[in-house]
This record gives structure tokens, C-alpha cells and sequence, in this order.
């Protein structure tokens, strides 16, 4: 537990650009536009800011903050990270099909994505060691970690009237590691002398490290749909799909599967572990412990995000709108993310919102944001956890933001 903290911990200074809500839509006729969005979030359900800050800040974790925390945990717990953004870029000056109204777009942009879902037992046994839980079973079935990293180059069309757009990516998977403990248990006698560990499961990771380790395709799709809305008004519904597709890991991947029932007598737990330990790497200690290691190149799912959601409409004269959906990725450490808001333009180059969400790798919390829109140039800056930015009883960081620079156009041209 404390290695994937400090794991998931070690990105958080990273500056980075992709897309959070609430999304503003405008159907403003654009020769040309530059997109750069960014998002680094970090969430759990059940660790305080007190304590996870010690793992890039810096600081001794007592046992007062560790207690907080461990009062903290459920039945089942998530942890996670997202990292992700992209630069977009659209010209419709450039047409492929004369009689349609479709430019032409680029994309470049990265993703981080990883967390793990996790039982009170692993926290307590990571935290304090096995000596407080002698006598008893720790049961850490169902333990789920995943991460992967990596880099997209994409090309594609968009339409110049609803902004809807579609593009077709390639990957590079730098990174990933997964983990899956369907059965992960530990019996200690009263004495310590004698402990019992149940597991099984898998556990597969990069074994390379250069940064180029896979390859994939996919796409990016984004559609906006007119709807009726109140007084015969008119709204709009967002469907965006953001890195569908699937990877081949063509470096070879570290795979260890066990399904085994291993028991130690006169041995302390810091024993079986670590280095030069007698859980090392070596296939004959592996062999006689039921754990079986191999390499592969699987295919695998992107991390790839969809959005349903009702968005803001720019070009409406209302002061006040509402926007609301879901979030969801293709994994089971993550849960559906809903969130709903209303959005307030202060004045015509300034809206300011608040919303609450709950899912994810978290539950609920509440955000705010603020846009500054000019004639050439649109910038947001914005949270979506309020109380992680100010307490150290936050369970998490946000902060995300948006970055429109048209006017460098005009100043070319």
C-alpha cells in the first residue's frame, strides 16, 4: 500500500493539459481554434490529506494521522489517480469533402491513469505491520490495482456548425502494471511464530524500461445533440468518448500467477519480504511456493473515458443554467461518476459555477470554477474538490483547467 502511494504520489507536481466539466459550448464560426485542457486529480474514499501529502511532501506520519485514516476505512476502499490532457487544434479552411461543412483536426496528448481498490485489512497491515493483528485473519480479498501511462497522436474531422468531432489515435503505452488478488489472506498464531498466507491471483508488469513498450489505436469521438428544454428553449447534450480503443504490448511484460496456500514457522513477516528476502525473484523459491512467473504481450484496454452530460450553453442569454451527467472508465476500481451544477454568468465575459459529484475513485464532494471569455481568448481554472484544496481532512486534490489562445492566429496571419 505504501509503495502504490508513493507511486501515484511522484506525479503530482506534473503540469499538464485535458478536459474536465463543465463543459461551455459555443457555435461562434471559427476559421481556426487551439484547445489545451488539462486535469490532475487525486481521490480516495478513505485517506486523509494529512496523510497521503507526507508521501511527495515530506514528514513523519504519526500515529495519530495514521489512526485518522485507519478509522476512516470500509469494507472496501479506492484510491487513484487521473492525469490526463491534450492539444487540439481545427482548421476549417482546410476541407476534404467540398460540399460538407467539416474541417480538419490534430490532436496530441497523454494519460495517466491508476489507483486500486482495496479492504481495510491491507491498510491496517501495511500501516502498522502484523504484529497489532497476531491472532486474528486479515482478509485482503478482491485487491485491484491498476496503472497505466500513455502518449496519443491523433488526426481527424469536425464540424465547423455544432463543433461535433470525430478522430482516430494511435498509442504509445509507456508504462503499466495490474494487479489482481481474488483471494489474499493472512493467519498468524499468537505467538508470531507461525503465519498462514492464502493467495490467488495475478500480477503483471512492465519488465522494460524504455519508454516506447506498446502500441495501440482508438479513437476520440464527440457529438453534440440539440434537445427541447424549458420555455421552448434550447439545450445540448454532449456524448464524448475520449481514448476507446485497445494496445498491444509488444516489450515483454513480467507475469506472475499463484494460487497457493503458504505456511512459515519461526519467521518474522519482514522475513518473506523485500530485498534478499525469501519472496525474491528467484524461480526456484517461486516454484516451490506455488507462484508461477512467465512473460507476455497481452492486448489490453485503453483507460479510455466516456461522458454523458447536459453542457453550457454560451450562446444562450440566460444568466443562470444547469449542467449535470456521468463519467465512466472501463475499469472496476473506478465506480460511475455522477456530478451535477449550476452555472452563473456574471457578466458576459465571466462564468462562475459550483457543483457536487460523488463516484469515482471518491465520494461526494463538492467543486468550483471560473471562465474568463474574450473575443480571441478563453480561459477556466477550477476544482472539483473544494475541501481537498483547503483541509487536511480532504480526501484528495483537484485542480483542472482550459486554455483557448485564438488570438495568436490573427497575430500570425
Amino acid at each position: 500500500m505504501k509503495v502504490l502511494l508513493v507511486f501515484l504520489s511522484l506525479h503530482f507536481s506534473v503540469a499538464v493539459f485535458g478536459q474536465r466539466l463543465p463543459v461551455h459550448y459555443d457555435t461562434i464560426n471559427q476559421s481556426q481554434f487551439l484547445d489545451l485542457n488539462g486535469v490532475l486529480d487525486y481521490s480516495s474514499t478513505s485517506l486523509f490529506n494529512e496523510l497521503t501529502s507526507k508521501f511527495y511532501r515530506g514528514g513523519f506520519i504519526s500515529n495519530d494521522i495514521k489512526d485518522a485514516s485507519f478509522d476512516k476505512q470500509r469494507a472496501v476502499n479506492r484510491i487513484g489517480i487521473e492525469i490526463g490532457g491534450d492539444v487540439t487544434y481545427a482548421n476549417f479552411n482546410i476541407k476534404l469533402f467540398k460540399n460538407k461543412p467539416l474541417g480538419i483536426q490534430f490532436k496530441a496528448g497523454y494519460t495517466i491513469f491508476g489507483g486500486a481498490a482495496y479492504s481495510k485489512d491491507l491498510y491496517g497491515l501495511a500501516f502498522y505491520g502484523n504484529k497489532p493483528f497476531l491472532g486474528d485473519t486479515l482478509d485482503m480479498s478482491g485487491t485491484d490495482i491498476s496503472f497505466t501511462a500513455f502518449q496519443k497522436f491523433g488526426f481527424g474531422l469536425i464540424d465547423m456548425k455544432s463543433k461535433s468531432s470525430v478522430s482516430l489515435n494511435i498509442y504509445n503505452v509507456s508504462k503499466r502494471f495490474s494487479g489482481d488478488f481474488r483471494s489474499f489472506g493472512l493467519i498468524q498464531q499468537e505467538n508470531g511464530d507461525s503465519l498462514d498466507l492464502l493467495m490467488n491471483g495475478e500480477i503483471e508488469y512492465s519488465s522494460s524500461k524504455k519508454f516506447n513498450q506498446g502500441i495501440g489505436f482508438g479513437f476520440d469521438v464527440d457529438v453534440k445533440i440539440p434537445i427541447d428544454w424549458q420555455s421552448g428553449r434550447k439545450a445540448y447534450l454532449q456524448l464524448k468518448g475520449d481514448n476507446l480503443g485497445f494496445a498491444y504490448m509488444y516489450e515483454d511484460q513480467m507475469k506472475y500467477s499463484f494460487d497457493t496456500i503458504i505456511n512459515y514457522s519461526g519467521l518474522r513477516l519482514n522475513q518473506l519480504i523485500g530485498d534478499g528476502a525469501l519472496l525474491s525473484d528467484s524461480s526456484n523459491v517461486l516454484d516451490s511456493l506455488g507462484i508461477k512467473s512467465s512473460k507476455s504481450n497481452p492486448f489490453l484496454m485503453l483507460p479510455g473515458c466516456i461522458q454523458i452530460s447536459k453542457i453550457v450553453d454560451d450562446m444562450q442569454l440566460q444568466k443562470i443554467q444547469s449542467f449535470f451527467g456521468i463519467r465512466m472508465y472501463p475499469s472496476l476500481i473506478y465506480s460511475p461518476f455522477v456530478f451535477g451544477g449550476v452555472d452563473f454568468s456574471f457578466k458576459k465575459s465571466i462564468n462562475i459555477g459550483a457543483s457536487l459529484m460523488y463516484g469515482g475513485f471518491s465520494k461526494l464532494r463538492g467543486g468550483l470554477y471560473m471562465n474568463l471569455k474574450f473575443d480571441h481568448l478563453k480561459m477556466g481554472l477550477g476544482t472539483e474538490n473544494v475541501v481537498g484544496l483547503i483541509s487536511r481532512k480532504g480526501l484528495g486534490q483537484s485542480f483542472y483547467l482550459k486554455f483557448n489562445p485564438n488570438f495568436i492566429f490573427s497575430l500570425i496571419w
